[in-house]
């Protein structure tokens, strides 16, 4: 992405290159944004008014400075109930870099309280959605234009910010797509205030269904309009195909969740639950958390990345920005070490593909960029052959320490030693039979128990695929305790801990079989050590291993969201899908609070965080954090979709 292009004049107020205009007005910023945008929208008294839980959701159309997002924090920790939440939409076509937004923080001393935290947790400059957590405040920060942006968003609009710089500097932001958009995501009396009054915006709003006045500017501005949406025009359909068949789910918000299994995709589900006042309890099989596939001692917090923004790619990156971060933030109790990470280059075709990641530059360097060989010996302590992809913020976690640490700090209610083997809706909820012969209740069940999620008669026929791996333990010698980071090829290694060297991983594709090796650990270490000479050999000591099994998908992306009955998918859409024309059909229905998050394959401390903010949304109603074709792309419902595409048509 391109970022902003400022300067700072005498008093240090910014002033934007790309638009001649200024981000807020000289001196009087957080005073302009307190009457234009929280006067205007009356949020001050609807905060105080709100219901003891309730969520209210602000959108914005340029996020600059971050200004309007920390006035509207501060006054919603002033007035709304303490159990309330709040998420703040916003969207920024040319980020600010980090250095200038600090510069133009230090102008609201009275705001470093938030500001600071607000900085800590600021993205790189990645095209896509960046979801910002802040205890009962959320930040949706949309790094795209804005009528691009809120074409993807899955939200219920409470409140707008029209902000951004004048239509007379800013034309194409003030477009018809946007005041579209606008009227998709309001419902009747959301409201909004804008610092303009020009008629452009006046005609798109009023066009769009929304009714306003003029009332006095701030400052030396004549005008400005606020008002409501008065739903006239309706909401528009959501722009997915197929729309019908991968529709979004109605949000339930009944109140008792069982999550079957505990592992990181479980634990991080049951914990955005918990944020939005669900009573959650997690099942496992197991006498304890994390003894499945989130086992390992260490595990790495990568993704495969390309160069290229589709949507395996933008997701992965989405997801990565985030995992780094909760990385960063792990007290020292919890094994980790953000040291770095190198995905080594294994051929030219690798090399190649890497050097087009730089070249296209849709990642920015400061989230991952390629290294020379040299470079990769000073970072990672070790001799390397081939050139590399760097991390910066790249490391290791122990999962099995990073769960149980959730669960305890969270305090999330656990029921092991339990195997469900049953589930069963009626009226009055869903009854989870175990194998040991008791029956629970639960008004919702969300599935996260990896490939034994097909065991169930409704998911039976999603498309898991378990992969069976073994990683090596080896004791640490010199050699081994000078690497400094974590180095991935078709294996990888960390970095000693405890005097231990650990190898991974095996794949055994289609397997469930978690038995230890011999083998599979001489394979280990063969491979390792062709891709990483020098560091490994036939000397070490093999101290032991473990085996465990994770699950993935037939095209690698995690299954997250409600699950359709497959007879009526197939007897409804079938016929339509085969001949594009699912607009025509009503959505398609959903198990009534049936959900899955799961098939994270080696990825789940990457990709389990963004995957569990995604379905609590889902659940609770909250802005999605990621766009539309994004949650499509995770649909679990995507496969039999394209199945019944490819499948011979009926007779009929």
């Amino acid at each position: 992405m391109k970022t902003a292009d400022l300067i700072f004049d005498e008093d240090g107020t910014p002033l934007s290159n790309q638009f001649d205009d200024v981000y807020f007005s000289k001196g009087h910023g957080p005073d302009e944004t307190r009457y234009v945008f929280v006067d205007q929208n009356n949020l001050a008294e609807r905060w105080s008014q709100l219901e003891a839980g309730t969520h209210f959701c602000i959108a914005e159309t340029g996020f600059g400075t971050g200004l309007n997002f920390l006035v509207a924090w501060r006054t919603f920790l002033e007035h709304a109930p303490s159990d309330a939440r709040l998420t703040f939409i916003s969207c920024e076509k040319y980020p600010l870099l980090p250095a200038d937004l600090a510069q133009s923080h230090e102008q609201w001393p009275q705001f470093a309280d938030l500001s600071e935290p607000l900085r800590q947790q600021y993205p790189p400059a990645v095209a896509g959605y960046h979801s910002l957590s802040f205890d009962r405040v959320r930040l949706l920060l949309m790094q795209d234009d804005a009528a691009s942006a809120y074409t993807g968003l899955s939200a219920r609009v409470d409140a707008w910010f029209l902000d951004g710089f004048a239509p007379s500097k800013n034309p194409d932001m003030w477009q018809p797509d946007l005041f579209r958009q606008m009227a998709r995501l309001s419902h009747r009396g959301t409201s909004f205030a804008t610092f303009t009054a020009a008629r452009l915006v006046r005609d798109g709003l009023q066009g769009a269904g929304f009714s306003f006045k003029k009332v006095p500017g701030f400052g030396r501005k004549r005008h400005m309009l606020s008002g409501a949406f008065n739903g006239l025009c309706g909401p528009l359909l959501p722009n997915a195909f197929p729309s019908a068949a991968l529709a979004n789910p109605v949000p339930n918000q009944k109140r008792r969740i069982a999550i079957i299994g505990a592992g990181i995709a479980g634990v991080t589900t049951a914990i955005e639950l918990q944020k939005r006042d669900y009573q959650v309890t997690l099942f496992d099989r197991q006498p304890a958390a994390a003894l499945g596939g989130s086992g390992n001692e260490q595990g790495a917090v990568y993704a495969k990345l390309s160069a290229q923004p589709t949507a395996a790619n933008r997701f992965y990156a989405q997801a990565l920005i985030l995992a780094q971060r909760q990385l960063a933030d792990l007290p020292d109790t919890v094994p980790h070490d953000a040291c770095g990470l190198v995905q080594l280059a294994q051929s030219d075709k690798d090399q190649a593909r890497q050097a087009a990641l730089d070249a296209e530059g849709f990642i920015p360097p400061e989230l991952a960029h390629v290294a020379s060989a040299e470079t990769l010996r000073t970072l990672t302590g070790i001799t390397q052959p081939h050139s590399g992809l760097w991390f910066p913020d790249g490391g290791w976690v122990s999962p099995r320490a990073l769960v149980r640490y959730l669960i305890d700090t969270h305090q999330i209610r656990c029921q092991f030693n339990t195997t469900v083997t049953r589930l069963q809706y009626d009226q009055s909820g869903w009854t989870l039979t175990s194998a040991e012969g008791d029956a629970f209740q639960a008004d919702q069940v969300v599935l996260s128990s990896a490939f034994e999620t097909t065991a169930f008669e409704q998911t039976g026929h999603l498309p898991l695929n378990p992969i069976a791996g073994q990683i090596t333990r080896l004791t640490a010698t010199e050699q081994h305790r000078a690497l400094k980071a974590v180095i991935c090829t078709d294996r990888y290694v960390m970095p000693v801990r405890d005097d231990v060297l650990t190898i991974g991983s095996t794949f055994r594709v289609k397997s469930t079989d978690d038995q230890l090796y011999a083998q599979d650990h001489e394979e280990n270490l063969t491979n390792l050590s062709i891709r990483v000479p020098n560091l490994v050999g036939r000397d070490d000591t093999i101290i032991g291993g473990r085996a465990a099994v994770r699950c993935n998908s037939p095209d690698y992306l995690p299954l997250v969201g409600a699950i359709s009955d497959e007879t009526e998918l197939r007897d409804t859409y079938q016929v339509p899908l085969q001949k594009n024309r699912t607009r025509h059909l009503p959505p398609i229905g959903h198990l009534p609070g049936l959900w899955v998050n799961v098939a994270h394959g080696s990825k789940g401390l990457c990709t389990a965080p963004l995957c569990a903010q995604l379905l609590a949304s889902m659940i609770s109603g909250e802005p999605y954090p990621m766009p539309a074709d994004l949650v499509d792309a995770l649909n679990p419902n995507r496969f039999l979709v394209r199945q019944l595409i490819r499948e011979q048509r009926k007779k009929t």
